[in-house]
């Protein structure tokens, strides 16, 4: 009763973020993409955020349909955390390896900081729009997930592994109890939101496919380390990326396009969002 009771919690608080796949329409080979260089700001940042909170009112059937698969995938993991948990604690020799530790620091909070500043510092000061979106959107990501996260794991209150409780323990409303907020997995949620927004701003398919590696080993550090149950993990990884991807798409729909329509007579088509 439990498990069912956190995926229903969970569903409400999650709703926000998967309505993220809406599908894009390809730009014209001809067109010219416009980007305001002034746009990425506190201001639109609140703007968005807006935007964000509102998303459970645009559900569709088929975003019904994902939280559906979401919470199955998510209760039979649950019947095996137990089991999933024994076997990482039996080969100790992976927890504090070179590849967790990498995976550790990458959905830390530390990392996803540092970029984010470093990444808005140079696109303001060198006015190069590419990496002051791409920190914008890195920003944006990480806080809605972890905004996210951090309201699923008080109401919700599930017992970390290493507190030996078991994977049924629950306290609800324990919002600052670290070894009481296990579900869902805060740096999960924060490796593949950084991730998914690296993977979604380059160009090159073998790129895209390496950015989230170090957000799988960071998948992985939380259960070899005990942190998290596999559960946990799983819906961190699902929070991260489909709130990574809302925030991309966002931009995305919201950049104005000229459009070389004809070369001979020369016309163009502007549209604006």
């Amino acid at each position: 009763m439990n498990r069912l009771f956190t995926l229903f919690l969970f569903i409400l608080l999650f709703s926000g973020s998967l309505h993220a796949q809406d599908s894009l329409p390809v730009p014209a080979k001809d067109t010219l993409v416009l980007r305001d260089n002034n746009k990425y700001n506190f201001s639109e940042f609140i703007h968005e955020s807006g935007k964000f909170i509102v998303q459970p009112v645009k559900w569709r059937a088929g975003d019904w349909l994902k939280i559906g698969v979401i919470g199955g995938i998510t209760y039979l993991l649950m019947q095996q955390d137990e089991s999933i948990r024994t076997s990482a604690l039996d080969n100790p020799q992976y927890s504090k390896s070179v590849p967790m530790e990498i995976g550790k620091q990458w959905g830390g909070f530390v990392l996803v900081p540092v970029t984010v500043v470093a990444l808005l510092t140079h696109g303001s000061l060198a006015h190069n729009n590419t990496t002051k979106k791409l920190g914008f959107e890195i920003a944006e990501a990480a806080l809605y997930s972890e905004a996210i996260s951090f309201v699923s794991k008080g109401c919700i209150g599930r017992a970390r592994p290493f507190t030996n409780k078991g994977a049924d323990n629950y306290r609800s409303f324990t919002f600052f109890d670290s070894p009481q907020n296990s579900f869902p997995a805060g740096h999960v949620d924060a490796a593949f939101a950084l991730s998914t927004v690296l993977s979604r701003n380059v160009e090159s398919g073998f790129l895209k496919v390496i950015a989230y590696i170090p957000a799988g080993l960071t998948a992985a550090s939380r259960i070899y380390q005990d942190e998290h149950w596999t559960s946990d993990v799983f819906v961190g990884g699902v929070i991260g990326y489909f709130v990574g991807n809302w925030v991309v798409n966002l931009h995305q729909k919201k950049e104005s396009r000229i459009e070389l329509s004809s070369l001979y007579p020369l016309s163009l088509k502007v549209h604006l969002d």
